[in-house]
């Protein structure tokens, strides 16, 4: 009897063995880039024909950039107030009334730097409220002139849709409505289905606020608390589905009508999941990267561009010393506003795999999203707490 009670225990042992091995060789892969990805030891990496450090002293704390191909602009999600308010990475300045609200621009890439309409900030109208205004991930339905953003509002994060006119010199985006749901605790990024639908990431279960200690538990030990939600406008009321988890659940992008890329950060990969018809999903392959994944895009060619964090203890650093920086005035001063956190961008294909395309420690920090119009051969980078963005061609 005692025989069988020990085969008993050791196979519940080796159950559980193989059952948590695929986690242990996941943390190991993601926390040996903690060592491996110092600052002073990493690759300097450049594949562009031409770039440029742009719109400096312009706009600062860029997390989101998308490309409207047909109209020959960029939509950028930039908030200066994110060195006292962010959600994801536990900054929270207890004197809100001094927190500036941040903004959406319109750039023009293929207008001259000096003209006047190569930079516009979008004006809001008939926001219900108290306007709070924290935007990370962006969307734009161009169909029908919808917008859609992730925003970090002080009395909790929400998606706000806008309608957007482009037609003036002067952007204006009206509020529609704003969507709060118990299965949308920390959106973060959005892909669109159409003007009704779409995925948006959780990048945490456990709020930064709510549970410091256990967030950072969620993100380290790779915990898949973060998720994936459809949601469906048209429906009544909306309908809102967790259709997949993933660790610190992130960047979100369709690469066709039936693959979906998710950058799961803890686990340093994107992982590619087949949409099935009730806009479930199902996880099919992942690609493994040698950073942090933040946003990902799609371009019309068919590539995906990941960018991220290659060494997150130093963009906490990062984030720290800017903390250091407010005044009492909650002001941070200009001396502060350059990143000194690590980028790397990288473009995948199913026909040529991953490809490095820029890696910098030093040049153009905190790399957050990179985007292409493909017709153009013009690409952007953004840095979640830099200075300018990065303009760019292959």
């Amino acid at each position: 009897m005692a025989s069988l009670r020990t085969l008993s225990r050791l196979a519940i042992v080796v159950v559980l063995l193989a059952w948590s091995l695929p986690w242990f060789q996941g943390r190991k892969q993601a926390l040996t880039l903690l060592a491996k990805n110092k600052p002073a030891n990493l690759p300097e990496i450049n594949t562009f024909t031409s770039y440029s450090h742009k719109l400096v002293n312009r706009v600062r704390n860029c997390e989101d950039g998308i490309i409207v191909e047909e109209d020959g602009l960029a939509i950028l999600s930039c908030d200066p107030g994110r060195d006292l308010w962010n959600t994801v990475m536990g900054t929270f300045y207890p004197r809100r009334s001094l927190i500036p609200n941040g903004k959406l621009w319109i750039y023009r890439y293929e207008e001259a730097d000096d003209s006047e309409n190569s930079l516009l900030p979008i004006e809001f109208a008939d926001y219900p409220g108290d306007f709070s205004f924290h935007p990370l991930g962006v969307e734009y339905h161009r169909d029908t002139s919808t917008l859609f953003v992730c925003n970090h509002h002080l009395e909790g994060s929400r998606v706000d849709v806008f309608t957007l006119d482009l037609s003036k010199n002067a952007p204006i985006a009206k509020h529609t409505r704003t969507i709060l749901h118990p299965l949308i605790r920390t959106p973060n990024s959005i892909a669109l289905l159409s003007e009704n639908e779409f995925y948006v990431t959780n990048d945490h279960y456990i709020r930064r606020k709510d549970y410091p200690l256990g967030a950072l538990a969620e993100t380290y030990l790779g915990i898949p608390g973060g998720s994936v939600a459809y949601v469906n406008l048209a429906a009544e009321p909306v309908e809102v589905r967790t259709v997949a988890r993933a660790p610190f659940a992130n960047g979100v992008a369709l690469l066709n009508d039936s693959t979906v890329a998710v950058a799961a950060t803890s686990a340093a990969e994107v992982r590619l999941y087949t949409r099935l018809e009730d806009n479930s999903l199902v996880q099919s392959s992942a690609i493994v990267v040698s950073y942090m994944p933040d946003n990902l895009s799609a371009d019309k060619d068919g590539s995906l561009l990941i960018a991220g964090h290659p060494h997150p203890p130093t963009l906490d650093k990062l984030v720290k010393h800017r903390r250091s920086c407010i005044s009492g005035e909650g002001v941070v001063p200009q001396e502060c506003w350059k990143s000194t956190s690590p980028t790397w961008v990288s473009k995948w294909t199913a026909e040529r795999g991953l490809e490095d395309l820029y890696v910098s420690s030093t040049e153009f920090g905190s790399g957050a999203t990179a985007a292409k119009d493909a017709s153009r051969n013009v690409g952007i980078i953004t840095g979640l707490y830099e200075n300018g963005i990065l303009v760019w061609k292959e």
